[in-house]
Parts: C-alpha cells; sequence; structure tokens
C-alpha cells in the first residue's frame, strides 16, 4: 500500500496531467485575414496632399451599399506625395468587407470592397484595393 506521500504525488500527477488535455485550440486556428488598402489623396488641382490624416473603416459584412457600421478602423499619414497604405487585419475572418477611407479634415471619404485574406490553407497573398481622394 503506498505512503501518504506517493499517494498525494500520484494525486499531483493526475491533476497534472489532467490540465493537458487538449483544449481544441490548434495552431491553424490562429490565424488573421488582411487586405491592404492604399491610395492617393489630392487637391483639386491634382496636387498630392502631404500629411492628411486618413482614417480606413472596415465594415463587419460585406455589403457597402447601406453600409453605416463600421467595426475596425486604423489611422494613417499621408507622404510627401500625398499617398497613404494601410494594413488591415481583420482577425480571424476572411471575405469581401466594404471599407471607407476618410480624410479627417475635409470629412471627403470614398467606398470600396476589398477581400480579406487568410486562413490554415490559404496561400494567396492579402487583397489589394486602390481608393483616391480628391479633396475640393
Amino acid at each position: 500500500m503506498p505512503t501518504t506521500h506517493v499517494r498525494w504525488a500520484l494525486l499531483a500527477t493526475g491533476l497534472l496531467l489532467a490540465g493537458c488535455v487538449d483544449d481544441g485550440v490548434r495552431p491553424c486556428d490562429l490565424w488573421t485575414a488582411s487586405a491592404v488598402v492604399s491610395g492617393r489623396v489630392t487637391d483639386s488641382s491634382g496636387a498630392g496632399v502631404a500629411d492628411a490624416a486618413i482614417e480606413v473603416q472596415i465594415a463587419p459584412l460585406g455589403e457597402c451599399d447601406g453600409a453605416g457600421n463600421w467595426a475596425h478602423s486604423k489611422q494613417v499619414t499621408t507622404n510627401a506625395g500625398g499617398y497613404y497604405s494601410a494594413d488591415l487585419a481583420l482577425g480571424n475572418f476572411s471575405g469581401v468587407r466594404c471599407v471607407r477611407v476618410i480624410e479627417l479634415a475635409s470629412g471627403t471619404s470614398v467606398r470600396g470592397a476589398v477581400e480579406f485574406v487568410g486562413g490554415c490553407d490559404e496561400t494567396r497573398p492579402p487583397g489589394q484595393l486602390n481608393a483616391d481622394l480628391v479633396i475640393p
């Protein structure tokens, strides 16, 4: 018959092993879908607008018509030529989503759809959307 110390050691080992049970999360489950939205902000003369604050918003559903609810957003700034680029991550969801790009000072905006690409067996690069803005 095992001693008390041996019984406690066996009980502790059993509890530790019970904690090692598969919790259902596999490395393949931990992926993030991504897309890139880029473009140029110009004024009415066609000149690039430097240092413009840009917000890129992502709708929770794919449709752009009637999209008014925005689930995620990212802010970037244009470079000296008026160009911007935003790398977007959607989390563990892939597919086409509507995005809205806003130049914050003027409120000028444009919408478009981009495919967020990701998944365990996905080999394609992130979706790309070119969204240019002309500030009046």
